[in-house]
């Protein structure tokens, strides 16, 4: 066989070694392979005359070291060294093997595999490279959880990153990348630490080239990367698919991001002072620019499409079928990160801002950033002012009510809420069982989308939470009476007996494994169930029981809400007065100021302004909706209004809930005048028509299916 027919040859073995991997370790491993296609795009966008070491610290089986190597082959000359890291020893293996092909096909002079885990130090000391031309990767979207013992808990990842630091920079500079290792939230998942490895691994001048989900700019973990690429790199491209995307199960769109990273001496500064802001380049890549294999091949029907298309993001001289091009301003990606991470430790360690805390606090004048994909929606010329960001305005935005084991903590209204006992039904984890419950103990919660409608039109829905604060076992009253006087000095009644039905149904679901694969971990031993036992601690607090749910709160029983999963454009609900639970499948606001009545934000969200703001802020999933959470609302800036505005709104809002023909026009006008000042009531009228047909074309657009 020839050199060539091996590459072929194990090319296509390479789809026949991902199909037999287990399903269960190709999910806890994050073993999604990235497929030739896509890395030949990225790889062409990313090489150049200089790229002569490459790695990918997260190899699986070698498709973007392999796709690399085409490329580099393609501008006529060889790599030196084609490395990579893999934890799996049987993908490890497999891509050791395919870089010995290209190797003798003459694609590469020297390659080293390494089997292990890429934060592990002596893995990367074992490379003997003190940075790369080109790091390119598809890094593991995977939970630290998930890793059972692999050396990928949350403090060893951190740990090893941080002596991978410690090996690799010195100075001013080890101290920047420290402060970002040190700074990153433990609840991320294993990308955020295989940017910034990947990062470090880039040596000045080179480039960082990465598959990533469309969430790296939404996620408040993920923000520390967005700033790692503004302080330490210079942005270059950023190429999006579109409905239904490149990766078929992919729950959430995909970006494809290279960056050259800056000398230490253009990187020292802090971004605050920084005055060029260059910007990148935002692609737009939609099923049709696709042939055959190629992702661009009918955009460039040429031999080599990617190559084509690399060339064209140069220049861009002409319109191409299925690709649209924007410039991604660098600066205002800046503002709009620096209002989100003001009051983040490490963010004013990084900037020296330590002793400028009181700029970022609520009360400062600094206007809000409108978010790039919003400023995107508006006319052109548009120049919106007098700003605020949400916190600035006195509203609060978070998520619904985590009961932390549905099945148990909500059942459904079987008969009448009229009497003092209500006949309720269970889930299917009990069977659907039935049994009667005092109507105290129960609370009406909007859980599913699905009973939205309804509920708008003014029916509770028959979901109903057990609010059993007030309520105990039998068994469970010793610990109660022994705290009588605590409850006492506190003024609260303690707790009565549950009646035996309800007893009954809370003693049997003590017993229940809700996962079949762990019999011996039952309901209240769940990590979010747990955490409602409270015992008492020198007679100063009063017992609290697995089966009570804490304290409801404002962000339980909001003012408007909205559902975290949108199938069209945004809808923003009003809860009822008083306020029933919103459960955690809805993002819900709420207001710190009294002038913010329930139908004054009523209104503003309802606005197209408040509406494209969060279409633009939200993330796109695979099948078309939108991913709407707490922190994407966040960013939406709002006019500063006074309490005569709110006023306004507020009866706009009494108006809109009302279903008053005109209200909706009406709110449109009134948010936009205060936003867009000086324009007369016609252009702000067509500045509103501007705004609803780019929200419905936002919305259509993600909703994109193949023909």
């Amino acid at each position: 066989m020839s050199a060539t027919d091996a590459v072929g040859a194990i090319r296509s073995s390479a789809r026949s070694f991902e199909e037999s991997l287990p399903p269960a370790q190709r999910k806890r491993l994050g073993q999604f392979f990235t497929g030739l296609p896509l890395g030949t795009l990225l790889a062409h966008l990313a090489v150049d005359q200089d790229c002569r070491t490459v790695i990918d610290p997260m190899a699986g089986h070698g498709d973007l070291l392999d796709a690399t190597a085409m490329a580099v082959r393609s501008l006529g000359f060889q790599i030196d060294r084609l490395d990579g890291i893999e934890l799996d020893p049987n993908t490890a293996a497999f891509c050791e093997r395919r870089m010995t092909v290209l190797q003798e096909d003459g694609a590469v002079t020297g390659s080293r595999i390494v089997t292990g885990g890429a934060f592990d130090p002596s893995n990367v000391a074992a490379l003997h490279a003190p940075g790369y031309d080109l790091v390119i990767t598809n890094p593991p979207y995977v939970r630290y959880q998930s890793q059972n013992g692999d050396g990928a808990g949350v403090d060893d990842v951190r740990r090893g990153l941080s002596a991978i630091v410690d090996a690799r920079v010195s100075g001013d500079e080890r101290a920047l990348w420290q402060t970002l290792v040190e700074g990153y939230s433990g609840l991320a998942d294993l990308s955020v630490p295989s940017w910034l490895l990947s990062a470090l691994l880039t040596r000045p001048g080179g480039r960082l080239a990465l598959v990533v989900p469309a969430t790296w700019r939404s996620r408040d973990y993920a923000d520390v990367v967005r700033y790692l690429l503004l302080r330490l790199f210079r942005l270059e491209f950023i190429v999006a698919d579109t409905q239904p995307g490149w990766f078929s199960d992919a729950l959430v769109r995909t970006h494809l991001v290279v960056a050259r990273r800056l000398p230490w001496d253009e990187a020292a500064a802090p971004l605050v002072g920084r005055t060029s802001w260059p910007s990148a380049c935002w692609l737009q890549v939609a099923p049709e620019a696709a042939s055959g294999a190629s992702l661009v091949g009918g955009a460039f029907p040429g031999p080599e499409p990617e190559r084509d298309f690399a060339e064209w993001t140069v220049a861009m001289t002409r319109e191409v079928q299925g690709i649209e091009s924007r410039p991604f301003a660098l600066q205002e990606e800046w503002r709009t990160l620096e209002q989100r991470l003001g009051r983040k430790g490490w963010f004013q360690k990084a900037e020296d801002r330590r002793d400028t805390l009181p700029l970022f606090s609520s009360g400062a004048a600094r206007p809000a950033a409108v978010p790039e994909g919003l400023r995107d929606m508006l006319p052109t010329g548009a120049a919106p002012a007098h700003l605020q960001t949400l916190e600035q305005a006195g509203i609060r935005v978070s998520q619904g009510l985590r009961s932390g084991c549905n099945r148990f903590f909500y059942v459904t209204l079987a008969s009448d809420d009229d009497g003092k006992t209500v006949a309720v039904e269970a889930s299917d984890s009990f069977q659907n069982v039935r049994f009667r419950v005092p109507a105290e103990a129960l609370r009406p919660v909007l859980h599913r989308q699905a009973d939205m409608p309804a509920f708008i039109r003014g029916h509770l829905p028959p979901t109903r939470a057990l609010d059993l604060s007030q309520w105990v076992l039998p068994e469970d009253q010793t610990m109660v009476a022994r705290a009588a006087e605590t409850y006492r000095k506190r003024g609260e009644s303690a707790p009565r007996v549950m009646p035996a039905e309800l007893a009954a149904f809370v003693t049997r679901a003590a017993r229940l494994a809700p996962d079949p694969k762990e019999p011996a971990h039952f309901i209240p031993d769940l990590s979010a169930v747990r955490t409602n036992i409270r015992q008492r601690v020198n007679g100063r607090d009063i017992p609290r029981f697995w089966y009570m749910l804490p304290a409801f709160t404002p962000r339980h029983l909001p003012a408007i809400y909205t559902p975290r999963i949108n199938h069209g454009t945004p809808v923003v609900g009003l809860n009822t007065q008083p306020p029933i639970l919103i459960d955690a499948n809805f993002s819900t606001m709420w207001p710190e100021q009294k002038r913010w009545t329930r139908h004054a934000l009523y209104a503003l969200f309802n606005s197209s302004w408040c509406r494209a703001a969060m279409e633009s802020a939200g993330t796109p999933l695979g099948g078309g909706a939108l991913k709407l959470e707490a922190t994407h609302i966040r960013q939406v800036p709002v006019p500063a209004l006074s309490d005569s505005d709110c006023q306004m709104l507020d009866a706009l809002g009494q108006q809109l809930a009302a279903s008053a023909p005109s209200a909706q026009h009406q709110i449109d006008m009134f948010i936009l005048g205060t936003v867009l000042p000086g324009l007369n009531e016609k252009d702000l009228k067509t500045a509103a028509r501007h705004i609803q047909a780019r929200l419905q074309a936002a919305c259509a657009a993600r909703q994109r299916i193949a023909s």
